[in-house]
């Protein structure tokens, strides 16, 4: 089970002689690999490669926006699936040769994937009107505030006599 995931050219027996025509990475390597091959500049490829690792740090500082969450920002998710989209696609071009319109479709990629984290994302977070926010996550999980009271009610309950704990209304539990 485990040897799914290897490359089959792994398994055959290496020839100091002969050198392979195409090197492949492990595959949580490939959209980084795809970044280095993309710019044609080795120094370049190299610097872009460590900082597309690098950048993913920063993301908290990044992402301008109050509201955290992707289920209250429409943009976001747009944004968002479009950046999985092209890390995946960023995947299978650092697993194809370097040539031709593989190198081209990586380059494009390679700068939307650096445009998300340094323009979209700050720009978003101010520009971005998200939906509003519920006043309590009860009312987000179980739809009304009705349900909600009742929810709670039932979860002042004590397990052993079946009567209401009387929690003081001025201090936390």
């Amino acid at each position: 089970m485990p040897n799914y995931l290897y490359n089959a050219d792994n398994y055959i027996e290496a020839d100091p002689l002969l050198t392979p025509v195409h090197i492949v990475p492990e595959w949580y390597y490939l959209p980084f690999y795809a970044i280095l091959r993309s710019i044609p500049s080795k120094l370049g490829g190299t610097a872009a490669m460590f900082a597309s690792v690098f950048i993913i740090a920063f993301l908290p500082w990044l992402d301008t926006s109050k509201v955290k969450s992707a289920a209250y920002r429409p943009l976001y998710r747009v944004f968002f699936w479009l950046f999985v989209a092209c890390a995946v696609l960023l995947g299978y071009m650092g697993s194809q040769p370097p040539e031709g319109g593989y190198v081209i479709a990586a380059r494009f990629l390679t700068v939307y994937y650096f445009l998300y984290f340094l323009v979209i994302l700050p720009l978003l977070g101010r520009f971005e009107k998200p939906r509003p926010l519920p006043p309590s996550i009860c009312d987000a999980v179980l739809g009304n505030p009705g349900q909600a009271a009742a929810a709670d009610a039932n979860s002042n309950r004590s397990a052993r006599t079946g009567t209401m704990i009387a929690w003081p209304q001025g201090k936390k539990r």
